[in-house]
């Protein structure tokens, strides 16, 4: 295995505020073996020297759908699966070049895509999935026009992106079904939501008994629960019923952000979706009961993430872009920094997301972690708005060792 070693750069290893003495990182294969000073480093094959430059893990976005190939969702399900794997191809090879080194894709995503991105198949970030997402009849993630009689059922056996499950023996069955298929967590519907025909953004979904039997089988895989909620009652409810990982959460009030902090759980805002449904909504063609929902939650978006902020709430870092939106995926930077500090928008990012999705290996630069390496031109603690430029501030990427993009000499 050939030994590479980053050499004269500033250090951001994932976790804090003041970037490391150390200025040397060593790569053998896959893995991060050494961080030291520079004049100790091992004999290396190869050096790389980023003199001006900052090193720091690569980026972890916690909420895609990769397989999200349109806006309009009913429709993911009867496109050619060949069509909706291209999107996916597309989708995952610009993350890469932006610096996500990893992507959790929180419905939809499935082991073939996870295959083949190991296989080198394709170029992207390693994936976590969930596998379909659970949705009660009539709930987030029932997408079926409510003028066309179709049975729960028949809907759910062929589904791409959600299964409709109702009662505690099925939410039970299709809990255990996305994990014998290799789901690395669950993911739940537990509100209403914008992209969603039938359901009203207030309405909690799911029962506390069906909730609690989907916890209770993503733990016995050593696994847990991600789960969609806007509101403030689905919230606090969630966190209540041991989920971990509360996507969204765009409604939060001072009560269920406590409710949430109090469980430990985490929660992962997307505001880069709301913004460019918002900038496309007159082409995007959103039907008027979405273009409602969406007004809703996008008038409290940047004050949900100051209230998240300022209870010192876990905060991970996703975005749900869906269909041609995926290029915005690097502006949740920008947005993020219109209300919390470079570092803390860095955090969740990276060493936030690893710990909320339990991969310790990742997010962070120290030894024993995965080689997901990202060289920045700048200064990313003084701004961080140089990740929000589609990859042109990234000098370098690396992933598992092995080069994505070359410093140019």
């Amino acid at each position: 295995m050939s030994i590479i070693a980053f050499t004269n750069a500033r250090i951001f290893d994932g976790v804090r505020a003041q970037y490391l003495d150390e200025s040397t990182v060593v790569v053998e294969g896959t893995k991060i073996v050494e961080v030291s000073s520079a004049a100790a480093h091992r004999k290396a094959d190869e050096v790389v020297d980023l003199r001006g430059r900052t090193l720091i893990p690569g980026l972890i976005d916690a909420h895609c759908h990769v397989l999200g190939s349109t806006l309009k969702v009913a429709e993911i399900e009867t496109q050619p699966l060949t069509y909706v794997s291209h999107h996916a191809t597309r989708m995952l090879g610009h993350a890469l070049r932006c610096g996500f080194t990893t992507v959790r894709d929180v419905g939809g995503g499935d082991a073939g895509t996870a295959r083949a991105l190991e296989e080198g198949l394709l170029q992207g970030p390693r994936l976590f999935y969930a596998g379909r997402a659970l949705s009660m009849t009539g709930g987030h993630g029932d997408f079926r026009d409510p003028m066309v009689a179709v049975g729960a059922c028949s809907c759910a056996a062929e589904s791409r992106v959600s299964a409709i499950v109702d009662g505690v023996d099925a939410v039970r069955a299709a809990a255990r079904e996305e994990l014998r298929r290799g789901a690395h967590h669950l993911k739940l519907m537990m509100s209403g939501g914008v992209l969603s025909p039938t359901d009203p953004l207030w309405m909690d979904q799911f029962s506390d008994e069906e909730v609690q039997v989907a916890v209770e089988e993503a733990a016995r895989r050593r696994r847990y629960v991600a789960a969609h909620c806007h509101p403030a009652v689905s919230i606090a409810r969630a966190a209540r019923l041991g989920v971990r990982s509360i996507e969204h959460a765009t409604l939060i009030d001072a009560a269920s952000a406590e409710a949430v902090k109090s469980a430990g759980a985490y929660v992962v805002p997307t505001l880069v979706i709301g913004r460019a449904l918002l900038d496309g909504a007159a082409t995007a063609g959103l039907p008027a009961w979405a273009a409602g929902k969406l007004k809703e939650i996008s008038d409290q978006a940047l004050s949900g993430l100051e209230l998240m902020h300022r209870t010192g709430l876990k905060i991970g870092f996703g975005t749900d872009l869906l269909g041609p939106l995926y290029t915005q995926q690097a502006r949740e930077f920008a947005l993020r920094r219109e209300v919390q500090p470079a570092i803390e928008i860095l955090r969740s990012a990276t060493s936030v997301n690893a710990e909320m999705m339990q991969e310790p290996t990742l997010g962070r630069i120290s030894v024993g972690c995965e080689a997901d390496l990202l060289a920045v031109d700048g200064d990313p603690l003084a701004d961080v708005a140089v990740l929000d430029q589609d990859g042109k501030g990234l000098a370098a990427i690396m992933q598992r060792g092995t080069w994505v993009k070359r410093l140019s000499p």
